[in-house]
């Protein structure tokens, strides 16, 4: 079996499910090397003293990040190829990057990519970092493909892994919960629980533009449509979102649950709500509910948009309102409430379901990783550099 590392910063809790995809992977031995406390105050992963895991302290000086030994790791122990997460100003495993590749090894980048379509200077910079510091990128998403491609990048340099969480655990619970305990849920939430339900999960930070989602349920409620609001989260935005509801006179609307991270906790949370709605940037919140067959409402600003905003599929599963406009917002919140009406909850359910089954989990994008480091495929590689170098 080939080695191949896995290099991050550090190992996020949500990546759970690709993380032990990879450890039990049946084509190569993974070995992964981070900071075990994790990275941008996000709960780590446990590795649970696994060997497979090597810890490299992570530190900052200015603005640039530094995992301590991981370089003197990189050059005293063999691998046959890697992946890494970082930026340019994660300088380590820039380093470890390079020193792999003087070695003679494929070093796929498994990152956003370039997220807008804007010919400026900060994406002029991280094309050039792509394209001379890496073998290939592997992006969570279709648009910074397209984005890289119109710079120039190679296409055949590029695969589109998409994202997952706990694919596994959550397979196991969607689909379970019983209409009485969805009844109860509601009536422990809410004054009122027979409005329909809404529910944001995530960090409640400027950047998700939550006022937006409160705007909105008063502007529904002028118009005699009453809706409940569930935050499932927590973050600094909390006391002016609270101050927002106790202006309009919506508290009775509206639950603040906090942060969970019990995985059958959140999915009864979603679950019995009719529709997740992100006003700002989406990213882990849409797989998440898509995965429990609840549709999603974001914005359709490709440019200010996280990869996983492609899987909201308009009048299929969820709705794009206008970027930043309440009263568009507060009509696409209508539109999906007609929607899941028009529809029986088992064919939402579906429609929610099928995006997630096919692309966004971690059985599809093993595959792929998988086949990057066959021993056949890095043979090819080798003799196509000893041919070019001809």
């Amino acid at each position: 079996m080939n080695k191949i590392f896995v290099i991050y910063p550090g190992f996020p809790h949500y990546r759970v499910g690709i993380i032990e995809a990879l450890i039990n992977s049946n084509h190569n031995h993974y070995e992964f090397l981070g900071d075990k406390k994790g990275y941008n105050n996000v709960k780590p992963y446990d590795f649970k003293g696994s060997a497979d895991f090597k810890d490299f302290p992570a530190y900052k000086i200015g603005p640039f990040y530094f995992n301590k030994g991981l370089i003197r790791y990189v050059i005293s122990h063999k691998c046959d190829g890697a992946i890494l997460h970082s930026p340019p100003h994660y300088i380590s495993i820039i380093i470890a990057a390079l020193i792999l590749r003087i070695k003679g090894k494929k070093v796929y980048n498994w990152t956003h990519g370039i997220l807008t379509n804007h010919r400026n200077l900060k994406n002029k910079i991280y094309f050039i970092f792509y394209k001379y510091f890496f073998d290939g990128l592997l992006l969570y998403g279709n648009l910074a493909k397209e984005n890289l491609i119109n710079l120039g990048f190679k296409a055949e340099r590029i695969k589109v892994l998409y994202n997952s969480l706990n694919y596994k655990e959550q397979i196991k619970l969607r689909g379970t919960l019983t209409k009485k305990e969805r009844e109860n849920i509601r009536l422990r939430l809410f004054e009122n629980p027979n409005n329909d339900q809404l529910v944001f999960i995530g960090r409640l930070t400027v950047q998700k533009k939550l006022g937006l989602l409160i705007k909105a349920i008063k502007l529904l409620k002028d118009e005699n449509i009453f809706v409940n609001l569930l935050f499932v989260g927590d973050g600094d935005q909390r006391k002016e979102l609270q101050s927002q509801i106790d202006e309009f006179k919506i508290a009775n609307q509206v639950c603040f649950y906090g942060a969970s991270y019990d995985e059958t906790l959140n999915y009864k949370l979603i679950s019995s709500s009719e529709c997740c709605v992100a006003p700002g940037e989406i990213g882990l919140t849409a797989m998440h509910s898509l995965m429990f067959g609840v549709p999603v409402i974001s914005h359709n600003d490709r440019n200010r948009q996280m990869p996983e905003f492609e899987a909201i599929l308009p009048n299929v599963n969820g709705s794009l309102f206008e970027y930043d406009d309440t009263v568009d917002l507060k009509e696409q919140i209508k539109n999906v409430l007609n929607l899941n009406k028009a529809k029986s909850n088992l064919q939402m359910q579906k429609d929610c379901y099928k995006i997630m089954d096919e692309y966004y989990n971690p059985n599809y994008q093993i595959k792929l990783i998988d086949n990057l480091f066959l021993s056949e495929n890095i043979s090819a590689n080798f003799v196509k550099k000893k041919v070019s170098n001809k």
